[in-house]
């Protein structure tokens, strides 16, 4: 199906982040298109007018035409543009609408009204497709992130939409997952299928993109051909605050498990979690010591983020031992000394305002150093703005900017340049370089290969 924006103009209330400016932008059928550019420049905003979540959901001042085949979006009952058009939202979680895996790749089609036979053959089909028969049957509470990102677009391929729209889908994928969603993509694409896909990692889709749309500041700055695009070196990319369009191998060196005999810093030792009756990861023994920075990598669902709710004390301990300086430390210890910016920001920003969030349960503060602060993390211009206003890559910075106002020990980064583009990712980068020079302990989980590349000293691998 084409699709066509006519002088689309939106601002959301009270907020610059998303805005669109004469956007004029046409798509043929078939054709697979990647809307690029900075966080905050208008490529989710674009994604949810097509999908009609603007102005139907998200409130704003909204100008201009959006059709589909030639028939306004605004036209379409919402039944009818949820069988031609699919969305896979940057955060899996706000669309889910049932608490089993199966039951949520089946939700569009028993809405639809398809018979039982045909739900249940689908359903074979899609995860045989995807390759994700492990995950038939699960609670979706239990699942990682990237196994959250997974179910997410198979609910949407059940459905087999004329337009798939997605935000960010490789952004808490493992490097599997995403060859797994490049094969995804490529079949959909032979299938004539009209793809429209909001990303930052370039490197999956270095084959399969029509054209690159850029945009900046809530315009369209050019169009790059697909010829261009696979044309353009990292350096090039880099200048437009893009990532490289090519897999970036890292060199870190693999770290062992060795006896820590100055005990210091943090030492993990034959660790064992349960979690919600099930055992996710037994026997782990890792050494941290402080003024590095440590990556900890691995598969979707191998148990990285469990690990980090346990060493900053937010999950028990079945078997093992943590120490901080040689001491065992209790739940209590791990609570007053590690601090853990999450996968799911949303679940822990709570004030009304971006200063009011990095003062938030901090006893005494310097009100300079939590502006100097947002200044590093380029959001200082956001200081009275509302936390849930930010952009994906926004809300990790502000994470990260309370992370130092606690001035605490053990710092854990789960996934913390999920929806970031390149420049603030190196941003990212280069503030926890800073923090493991004033001798914090620093744990990363990520999959980002480049990010990785920039600033990891050494690198543990869970399986």
């Amino acid at each position: 199906m084409s699709i066509e924006l006519k002088n689309v103009n939106f601002s959301y209330p009270d907020t610059k982040v998303g805005t669109l400016k004469d956007i004029n932008l046409s798509i043929k059928k078939g054709e697979f298109v990647l809307l690029a550019g900075e966080s905050g420049c208008g490529k989710t905003t674009i994604t949810r007018i097509i999908n009609g979540l603007i102005p139907g959901f998200y409130g704003g001042n909204l100008s201009g035409e959006a059709l589909i085949n030639g028939k306004k979006v605004s036209e379409y009952k919402s039944y009818e543009l949820a069988k031609v058009v699919g969305s896979v939202f940057q955060n899996p979680r706000t669309q889910f609408f049932n608490a089993d895996t199966d039951s949520e790749i089946a939700f569009g089609l028993e809405n639809a009204g398809e018979a039982a036979k045909t739900i249940n053959d689908t359903l074979g089909e899609v995860t045989k497709d995807l390759n994700i028969e492990a995950l038939r049957d699960r609670d979706i509470f239990k699942l990682s992130g990237g196994e959250k990102q997974k179910i997410a677009f198979a609910s949407v391929y059940a459905m087999n939409p004329d337009v798939f729209l997605l935000d960010e889908p490789s952004a808490n994928l493992d490097t599997k997952g995403i060859e797994g969603l490049k094969e995804c993509l490529l079949k959909i694409k032979k299938l004539g299928k009209t793809v429209i896909i909001a990303e930052h990692r370039l490197y999956y889709l270095y084959n399969l993109v029509d054209r690159v749309i850029y945009l900046k500041d809530g315009k369209i700055e050019k169009e790059i051909s697909g010829d261009e695009f696979r044309a353009m070196d990292k350096s090039t990319l880099n200048t437009m605050n893009l990532r490289s369009n090519r897999y970036i191998e890292n060199k870190i060196d693999n770290g062992k498990a060795h006896e820590n005999k100055e005990n210091a810093g943090l030492s993990i030792k034959n660790l064992s979690v349960e979690y919600k009756k099930r055992i996710v990861f037994k026997n782990v023994n890792m050494d941290f010591v402080p003024g590095k920075v440590y990556c900890i990598t691995g598969q979707n669902g191998a148990g990285k983020s469990t690990l980090l709710r346990s060493i900053c004390g937010l999950l028990n301990v079945a078997k093992g031992n943590i120490y901080i300086n040689g001491v065992k430390a209790n739940k209590k210890d791990l609570i007053k000394k590690a601090f853990m910016v999450m996968q799911d920001v949303n679940y822990q920003l709570f004030s009304d305002s971006v200063l009011n969030e990095c003062t938030l349960g901090v006893k005494k503060f310097n009100s300079e150093k939590v502006e100097d602060t947002l200044k590093e993390m380029g959001l200082i211009e956001y200081k009275d703005r509302h936390p849930n206003t930010l952009s994906g890559g926004q809300k990790q910075r502000l994470a990260i900017a309370v992370s130092l106002m606690m001035e605490k020990d053990i710092l854990l980064f789960d996934e913390p340049t999920s929806g970031l583009d390149y420049g603030n990712m190196l941003l990212c980068a280069e503030f926890i370089k800073r923090l493991a020079k004033k001798g914090k302990i620093i744990i990363v989980v990520t999959h980002d290969e480049e990010f990785m590349e920039c600033c990891c000293d050494k690198k543990y691998r869970l399986k």
